[in-house]
């Protein structure tokens, strides 16, 4: 984490979330993204079709008791990390994890949820709902509560908690532990892609750009530094007055 601002590195990921937003804003690149999407989805849900097995496992992680399991995952990651480190750094590692968990809550509710949800609300039917013949496991397994519609897919709240986690692990954790980050975001972002709740233009371009923005600016500006330090003079405090 820094204590400074790292402007060129702020500049250069704003840029990056800019050209991806106009991407799929502009028409004639747009069209782009529409054949992609389409593609990719016919790919991955049309291996929804020879077995039973396969069609369950992705229910399964469909889920939303999934999540919970999901969300053990990502806490899992971040205690073998916290182990792994010297003692004398396991304090600010406790910080800068509870910082993660804190912004990323903070991005989810307010972002995802009131903003793209309840104020903007846009209108952008899944893949389910536009491409024919796709396999609908809502239907497939009828008895199971799946997600595999929505009229306003964009941007993904699973995969923008996936990228955020994926990214803020890699930078704090190094790039050893960033390869079975970036797996497991991955693997992720799948469960409503294949059932064609989200298009993959909805996981790079929405829960990317999400990421991107507000990532570039916890880490990139003292912000991150500050509330993880503020975070072990809390825990001092408390140490302190223990003893």
């Amino acid at each position: 984490m820094t204590t400074s601002y790292k402007l060129k590195s702020l500049f250069l990921l704003q840029t990056l979330l800019a050209l991806l937003l106009a991407s799929l804003l502009w028409p004639q690149a747009a069209i782009y993204w529409q054949r992609l999407d389409i593609a990719f989805f016919k790919l991955i849900n049309q291996s929804l079709l020879d077995s039973h097995y396969w069609q369950m496992f992705w229910a399964c992680a469909n889920h939303k008791y999934a999540d919970w399991l999901e969300d053990l995952c990502i806490l899992v990651f971040f205690t073998i990390w916290i182990q792994k480190s010297p003692s004398s750094l396991r304090k600010i590692r406790i910080a800068q994890l509870l910082f993660c968990v804190l912004y990323i809550a903070f991005i989810l509710f307010f972002v995802n949820r009131m903003i793209f949800r309840d104020l903007i609300c846009i209108p952008r039917p899944s893949p389910s709902l536009v491409v024919e013949n796709s396999v609908m496991l809502s239907q497939e397994i009828p008895w199971m509560k799946i997600k595999d519609v929505s009229k306003t897919s964009f941007p993904g709240d699973h995969a923008t908690t996936a990228l955020l986690f994926a990214a803020s692990f890699s930078y704090l954790a190094g790039w050893r532990f960033a390869i079975m980050a970036w797996i497991y975001a991955g693997f992720l972002c799948m469960p409503r892609l294949i059932t064609g709740a989200h298009w993959l233009s909805d996981v790079i371009v929405g829960s990317g750009g999400i990421a991107l923005f507000f990532l570039s600016i916890a880490f990139c500006t003292p912000l991150a530094n500050s509330i993880s330090s503020c975070l072990v003079r809390i825990f001092n405090k408390k140490q302190t007055a223990n003893n």
